[in-house]
């Protein structure tokens, strides 16, 4: 009796000062900003941030891919076998010779795969506990490391077990490794495919262009320069299978231009004199002449190459704060971990080690924090990689979590005016239209700011067809700058329909910012900057993206349309949607199954239901948590409810939309909306 009060003490106070060297090791503040700079500073953000080394990381991930389908081949042909005699030894002993049934026939198969297939999950996971930082990759190592030593033992002394304790657990070492290699091999390829076509838009920049004289190009040859040495003014000559150097404006000929790779466009168009046509577009039929007015960095493709490695590396504070919680959970996890082996060892039914290890390899195994870790980069870099496709290009993962909280849209009239047309006649009558009815579709108001000094009866005619829901004409442009700002506060709301202060959140309630209703602006690049910049998320129509006349950047958008066409408003809104979805149904997925899961495993069941988790199935269900949360954001890439709307929205008669009828907009000029702000309340009208 006092040696059983003894070994009790013992344990305790061998939990206790473990717990307290994992809450000092990984916890304390020091422990955790260290391995928050070793995240950010990691190898494949600084890949990121460079477009010259996008080729060779793209490289890098191909091999990395190639290199982990053959651990993970020879994991799951060594794990069958063993897999196969475990289950001939559970349900029909007596059927293999009893040399099949020796552990060390498991040990001789499982060896190779813990050392050589699992080798970059045992590296990565000691990485992680010599950086004070908690990873999956350290629980992976945790749990396998625990199985592989307790498994040696029971080969090596079985005999001096007790009876029931000589069960090895090489085969839930091997399901481990190779669903892990396999959940590998899929996220390195969502990798490879989103750097590979990150990488084309290098490849495809020219390296030089033909430049002709601009006084006199016909009687003097041309003479090819590098593209660093076009200035601005100059006159490049694009034939049939070529790509302009800079961007520019046709001066003459003309020419069928694919402009996809660049703008997401669905066909080639024609080009022709004072068309704009954008640097690495392809020439597919005809001869050009292009004034060049943006050349070197400043081309829309080479900027393009810097928005997008930053858009990557941006760290956002939901993913910030994603990770403090992971690393927090993975602590408490080890520490969970800790206290079911210690208590299952000193209280538990015979064979105490052998249910104290095994409720130990549950917790660990069947944790799933990899789901919460990776699931806001991978949705953000999927979206992104979708949005190219179809000319939207989010600049940050916070500007596509504010895109998906719009609730009103702004219109400037520079998104409504056609600039290609000479004579100052042309509105996009039929993109406002398809854009007001998707937006509503979608419970989005529309705003028109028409700032004409003369009423406009082209933009009223336009809002009048589209059912925009306000028009506010004969704005001034300071006039244009004072009604942003009221309609900042007034339409900015918490989801308890509160106005907002300043930075989009209510001031009694810092819990109700993920939630705010924010109001967009869309405006061409031309527009006014100071306009634009009030805006709380903007979004900027076209890809001219060059930088002010002092040589400073603009600030950046929240969202840039590179057709240039408001229809993609729509589109990015519910892009955005369906990728905070996504991550909500990753994240609920991963608190709901990691707090049933966790309960399960440490045996609490045991006395009232009489059965334990078996570690094989906490093992598996732990790996296919992880893989299916990568297959549900790998569905961002296809959306083909989404994509079947949006060609459906793009080719419709704007005729039959049920505009006209259904909505006329409340047309409010200057004078008036001074006598609105003295006693109504704007959001009262757009409600």
């Amino acid at each position: 009796m006092g040696i059983d009060i003894f070994l009790a003490i013992a344990d305790l106070v061998v939990a206790c000062a473990v717990t307290w060297l994992i809450i000092w090791y990984f916890l304390m503040p020091s422990a955790h900003v260290h391995g928050q700079d070793a995240g950010t500073g990691s190898p494949a953000n600084r890949a990121w941030r460079d477009p010259e080394d996008w080729g060779r990381w793209g490289a890098d991930l191909d091999s990395r891919g190639h290199r982990l389908i053959r651990p993970t081949i020879v994991s799951a042909l060594l794990t069958a076998p063993v897999l196969v005699l475990d289950l001939f030894d559970r349900f029909g002993p007596d059927l293999l010779p009893s040399w099949l049934t020796s552990p060390w026939v498991q040990a001789i198969l499982i060896t190779p795969v813990f050392f050589y297939c699992g080798r970059g999950i045992l590296t990565d996971g000691w990485k992680a506990m010599t950086e004070h930082r908690c990873s999956p990759d350290l629980l992976a190592m945790l749990a396998t490391s625990l199985a592989y030593l307790y498994s040696l033992v029971t080969c090596l002394a079985g005999s001096q077990l007790p009876e029931g304790s000589r069960s090895p657990y090489f085969d839930l070492i091997g399901v481990v490794i190779t669903l892990l290699l396999l959940a590998r091999v899929i996220g390195t390829r969502m990798e490879a495919s989103l750097v590979a076509s990150l990488n084309h838009l290098t490849e495809i920049r020219p390296a030089s262009g033909l430049v002709a004289d601009p006084e006199h190009p016909q009687s003097i040859p041309a003479q090819i320069l590098a593209r660093d040495r076009i200035r601005p003014g100059d006159l490049l000559l694009v034939r049939t299978g070529e790509r302009p150097a800079a961007d520019g404006v046709v001066e003459s000929g003309s020419a069928l231009v694919d402009d996809s790779e660049l703008t997401g466009g669905d066909r080639p168009r024609p080009c022709g004199p004072g068309d704009r046509i954008l640097a690495s577009s392809m020439i597919l039929e005809g001869r050009l002449s292009i004034r060049a007015d943006a050349v070197g960095d400043n081309t829309y493709a080479a900027r393009l190459a810097k928005i997008i490695p930053q858009a990557l590396v941006e760290r956002s504070p939901d993913m910030r704060r994603m990770d403090r919680i992971v690393h927090t959970a993975i602590a408490m996890i080890m520490i969970l971990a800790v206290w079911a082996f210690m208590l299952w060892l000193m209280l538990g039914p015979q064979p105490h080690l052998a249910h104290a290890v095994g409720n130990a390899v549950c917790v660990l195994t069947i944790a799933c924090p990899a789901v919460a870790a990776m699931t806001i980069p991978m949705a953000f870099r999927t979206s992104l990689e979708t949005g190219l496709a179809h000319g939207l290009l989010f600049t940050s993962p916070r500007a596509m979590n504010r895109l998906g909280r719009v609730r009103t849209l702004i219109l400037d009239d520079s998104s409504l005016l056609d600039p290609d047309d000479s004579e100052g006649q042309g509105v996009h009558t039929e993109s406002l239209t398809r854009t007001a009815t998707h937006l509503r579709a979608l419970r989005v108001s529309s705003l028109i700011l028409d700032g004409s000094r003369q009423p406009d009866d082209r933009i009223e005619r336009a809002a009048r067809q589209a059912g925009v829901d306000m028009l506010i004409t004969q704005l001034t442009p300071e006039r244009k700058r004072e009604c942003m700002d009221r309609l900042n506060h007034d339409l900015t709301r918490t989801s308890r329909g509160v106005p907002a202060d300043r930075t989009g959140q209510n001031a009694t309630s810092t819990g109700e910012q993920g939630r705010t209703r924010l109001v967009a602006l869309a405006a061409a690049t031309t527009a006014d900057h100071e306009l634009t910049d009030k805006a709380r998320v903007s979004i900027a129509l076209g890809p001219q993206l060059q930088a002010d006349a002092d040589g400073t950047d603009p600030m950046q958008p929240d969202l840039i349309l590179h057709q240039g066409d408001l229809d993609g408003t729509g589109r990015a809104i519910e892009l955005s949607r369906a990728t905070t979805q996504v991550i909500r149904q990753n994240l609920t997925w991963s608190t709901v199954y990691n707090i049933i899961a966790l309960v399960v495993a440490t045996g609490i069941c045991q006395p009232f239901l009489g059965w334990m988790l078996n570690p094989m199935i906490a093992a598996v269900t732990g790996a296919l948590s992880t893989i299916l949360a990568m297959l549900n954001v790998r569905r961002l890439h296809r959306l083909r409810h989404l994509r079947r709307r949006w060609l459906r929205l793009a080719l419709i008669d704007t005729d039959q939309l049920p505009t006209v009828a259904a909505r006329r907009p409340q047309v409010i000029v200057d004078s008036q909306w001074e006598s609105m702000q003295e006693g109504q309340d704007p959001a009262a009208a757009m409600d």
